[in-house]
């Protein structure tokens, strides 16, 4: 009896291999981000052609995820996953044969519009395979503290497998997004006659609708500054270390302890309720984004750095949990869709903060991108009080109107 409770317990469910995919997708293309960085600086790129390689990548991905959810919601989930990792393989094959920042600004956009088929339908895919509400809650704790781990240890091992060759991280990233294609063919569920909506990750009494949206709203303009500023570290911050004396190795780690910040807000969400549906936590969200950012601006050496990044992670596994948790709940639309639009949301954040920060870098310094990146949330919090001011007061105010008007 005791083998049969430990076998169900360790069983990999369709859910389990969908958090074991997150992890693997991301640790290959934070694998791969890093290194087109290194390669850009060694290929002696401008800091405004280190910002476009983000930009170009960023640009195509959030165009892609624009489609891609409502098409899984149509072809079905595993067929646009298994292209996706198929593209990405094949465009970081043909990386390790750049021989110029205008060659890599050539293949970037291919990889982003690749990995644009694999998220939004694999969180329409996690939602689909969730059988309660209770559950899908539980798997998108897991899910994001999984590709947020991907993503942490991704920059140090980028920085390790550099030293053994320019195309090693770039092979090592193809072999493992591959070999993901083979993996999801394990995976049941995800078909096209399987892609109806599972029930609403939403506990407690029913939200109005108008009122879930606005919510929804609110969370993507707090997301998107979120990773306006990551987007900014990515392309800066490897460049500017590398002019502080920093090893390759040294600047992975350091831009991993952003994705540790964001781990540690995932795992605090994960176990903790009452923060959604409130203003409060995405403005807690910006506020870490705006403070960790000003830290890297007047950073010189790595633990002022890391103090920066930390802070500002621990902002963006907020907004993220917001965004994510709300475009999976309701029944309105197609799961597919939402997450696409989530998707899009966020990789228009990366598509700016790279443009605007290798511009600023290129025609100011590499610091100041890191104030502009602050700048961002401050505003984009005051944006947001003005919008909950107008939509979400608003709305509860006729909420309280109609309960009085029943009521008598």
């Amino acid at each position: 009896m005791a083998a049969e409770t430990q076998k169900t317990t360790y069983e990999l469910t369709p859910a389990r291999r969908l958090i074991i995919a997150a992890f693997v997708v991301d640790f290959a293309v934070s694998i791969v981000g890093l290194t087109v960085q290194f390669k850009g600086v060694a290929l002696n790129a401008t800091p405004l052609q280190l910002g476009l390689l983000g930009t170009f990548g960023s640009l195509a991905y959030t165009i892609g995820c624009l489609f891609s959810g409502t098409m899984s919601d149509r072809l079905g989930r595993r067929l646009l996953a298994a292209v996706s990792c198929f593209g990405c393989g094949i465009v970081w094959l043909g990386m390790t044969q750049a021989g110029s920042p205008a060659q890599l600004l050539a293949l970037v956009p291919f990889s982003g519009g690749s990995l644009s088929l694999f998220w939004p339908p694999v969180q329409a895919w996690l939602s689909q395979v969730s059988a309660t509400p209770a559950r899908l809650t539980r798997n998108i704790g897991s899910f994001n503290l999984s590709w947020t781990i991907g993503l942490m240890l991704g920059p140090p091992a980028a920085g390790i497998l550099w030293g053994f060759g320019e195309a090693v991280p770039f092979l090592f990233a193809a072999g493992v997004i591959l070999a993901l294609m083979v993996w999801t063919r394990t995976i049941k569920g995800g078909g096209r006659s399987e892609c109806e909506l599972a029930p609403s990750a939403a506990e407690g009494p029913p939200m109005d609708a108008k009122l879930a949206q606005q919510f929804l709203h609110l969370a993507w303009v707090a997301n998107f500054a979120a990773w306006f500023g990551r987007g900014v570290i990515g392309v800066v911050f490897p460049k500017l270390a590398s002019d502080l004396q920093m090893s390759e190795q040294i600047i992975g780690v350091i831009i991993a302890t952003l994705l540790a910040g964001q781990l540690a807000m995932f795992v605090y969400l994960r176990r903790h309720t009452g923060w959604q549906y409130r203003l409060w936590p995405l403005l807690v969200g910006l506020g870490c984004g705006a403070v960790g950012m000003t830290i890297a601006y007047f950073a010189r050496t790595p633990w002022v750095f890391i103090a920066g990044f930390v802070t500002a992670g621990m902002g963006g596994g907020i907004t993220y949990s917001a965004s994510l948790y709300y475009s999976l709940q309701g029944h309105e639309e197609s799961r597919g869709a939402r997450s696409g639009l989530h998707e899009a949301v966020l990789g228009s954040g990366i598509f700016l903060g790279p443009l605007v920060g290798g511009a600023v870098a290129n025609y100011v310094n590499l610091h100041v991108p890191f104030l502009v990146g602050a700048g961002m949330s401050a505003v984009l919090a005051v944006v947001l009080v003005a919008m909950w001011w107008r939509t979400v007061r608003a709305r509860r105010r006729e909420l309280r109107a109609e309960v009085e008007v029943n009521s008598k």
